[in-house]
């Protein structure tokens, strides 16, 4: 999904292709962020419980289980334009099926059909970016990207609470279902075919991938503080932060004098999450080593963490939820970059695939958990020991790399400096 003529056109050194694909990616994500502010503090809306909500959250995820190994396989025997146009008008079709059922059943096989989407556009997205980068500045193109792809779920949560709020969940996302078949047109119409570059490895199987996991020990740490920061992250405190903030607060919070409604406030705290601070902590990985800005992204996400589940204060919750996405974030893009450190080129798809599903299995599992216990006690206990989670996969990280970066490791000879970009 790039070209060479595109590869040598970049904006302040991100290639065109990068941005284009991020573009068409982050527009996908506004329905399915929106759902993670507004389903949790409204379930009523679609008439369904908390724990319906937990599973309508996380099936998405669990799916990806499945689904990552299967994109893997469509890639390697179709090319990555056809799947990936497929994926963009299957999530249209999902995002109106959000809006106007109620039935859990169809919103269950909306967000199973979710999954899959993700699964392919995820594979394609990163094989965009590790096609354009090299050692030098894989952190700062994985950073870009992600820093793109997440301005849909910026949107997603704070326009869809926002306009929820205002005129209903179905009103809103029948809108975020336009926007993106616009946006899926654009890119469709502007981009240009591509063949997926040629792998020594004809096809991918799940068995397949976890091997390559299973044969490199940093690897197979790589991919747990994976699963662990999208446990922690994208699943407990993302699915029930809502909860947490209407169980202290109800339906009003109010801040400065100025009364905002629960769902709105929960959308402008997961907005934070996805803050434009990806190419920084790409390029400080890239600058001081991928182990210093890991360890200390899990230290911070665990003090903030500690504070979240002790504190009535709205203050100190504000600066802990704060803290906690900034950590999410660096964790994150970093994670990304050195999976793709990792990989032998030859075993992209495998190694890709392998990630990606355990980041899933994490995601999945923190909203199962979060919102299987409605009370507020609880979801406190689980922050406490979310945190103490975080600094066991801090002190895993650092032993395992401390004396074995990361970067490197495949490196390709004619990647390994700059190249001149205009």
């Amino acid at each position: 999904m790039s070209d060479l003529a595109g590869e040598k056109r970049a904006v302040r050194g991100v290639p065109l292709p990068v941005i284009a694909v991020a573009l068409a990616v982050a527009s996908t994500l506004l329905g399915d962020s929106m759902l993670y502010a507004v389903m949790p503090s409204q379930p009523e809306a679609w008439a369904l419980s908390l724990p319906a909500v937990g599973i309508l959250l996380s099936a998405n995820r669990l799916v990806r289980l499945v689904t990552n190994s299967v994109a893997a396989v469509i890639f390697q025997r179709f090319g990555q334009r056809g799947p990936f146009i497929a994926a963009l008008v299957l999530s249209v079709v999902v995002t109106l099926c959000y809006g106007w059922s109620t039935a859990f059943t169809l919103l269950l096989a909306a967000r199973m059909g979710w999954g899959f989407c993700w699964s392919t556009l995820r594979l394609g997205g990163f094989w965009t970016v590790l096609t354009a980068a090299g050692d030098h500045n894989r952190g700062l193109l994985m950073g870009s990207y992600s820093a793109i792809v997440r301005m849909g779920s910026v949107g997603g949560v704070l326009l869809g609470a926002a306009l929820t709020d205002l005129f209903g969940h179905r009103l809103t996302l029948t809108l975020f279902a336009a926007v993106m078949a616009l946006t899926a047109a654009t890119w469709v119409l502007t981009s240009r075919r591509m063949a997926l570059p040629e792998q020594a490895v004809p096809e991918s199987s799940e068995r397949a991938d976890l091997r390559v996991v299973l044969a490199d020990r940093r690897l197979l740490v790589t991919c747990g503080a994976i699963l662990v920061t999208g446990l922690v992250f994208s699943g407990l405190v993302t699915a029930s932060l809502g909860f947490y903030l209407s169980a202290h607060f109800g339906q009003q919070i109010a801040v400065f004098g100025v009364a905002l409604g629960v769902t709105t406030a929960t959308g402008i705290l997961l907005g934070s999450q996805w803050l434009p601070l990806s190419p920084l902590f790409g390029y400080l990985s890239d600058r001081f080593g991928r182990v210093l800005v890991i360890s200390g992204g899990f230290a911070t996400g665990a003090a903030g963490l500690i504070v979240l589940a002790a504190t009535d204060s709205i203050w100190l919750m504000l600066l802990s939820v704060l803290s906690a996405f900034v950590a999410s974030t660096a964790l994150t893009v970093t994670l990304h970059a050195t999976a793709g450190d990792l990989a032998p080129p030859d075993r992209r798809n495998a190694v890709l695939s392998a990630y990606a599903t355990f980041l899933d299995l994490g995601s999945a599992l923190g909203p199962l958990i979060g919102l299987s216990f409605a009370s507020l006690a609880a979801l406190q206990g689980l922050y406490g020991g979310a945190a103490a989670l975080l600094l066991v996969a801090a002190l895993s990280f650092w032993l395992t790399f401390r004396n074995r970066p990361s970067q490197g490791a495949h490196s390709d000879p004619d990647q390994t400096q700059p190249t001149a970009t205009s």
